[in-house]
């Protein structure tokens, strides 16, 4: 029995975008959201469905999975965690 990934809104407007921008049939289109669906809802619904078509697009012709990409994700959120950033010089004058 296969599981089958139920895509909202966005998600379909992404695999739209694949179609009439990127030359995907609809099929295929659906496929390629569907595999990198975690990567998808892990960077969210801020950008257009034509960024996030795009970077798709791109991932799949330069081979970066959709388990790399995740992993990335992690680092970069993992490390952005542990940034204790620069102090603020203007914080000290007043005090």
């Amino acid at each position: 029995m296969t599981t089958r990934v139920r895509l909202n809104l966005y998600e379909q407007g992404i695999a739209e975008t694949l179609v009439y921008n990127f030359g995907y049939t609809k099929g295929a289109a659906r496929e390629l959201v569907v595999e990198y669906i975690q990567v998808v809802r892990l960077l969210g619904g801020y950008d257009t469905c034509l960024d996030h078509a795009e970077r798709l697009h791109t991932a799949r012709k330069n081979g970066f999975t959709p388990n790399q990409w995740t992993k990335r994700i992690e680092e970069v959120r993992r490390d952005k965690l542990k940034d204790k950033g620069l102090p603020d010089e203007r914080c000290h004058r007043f005090a």
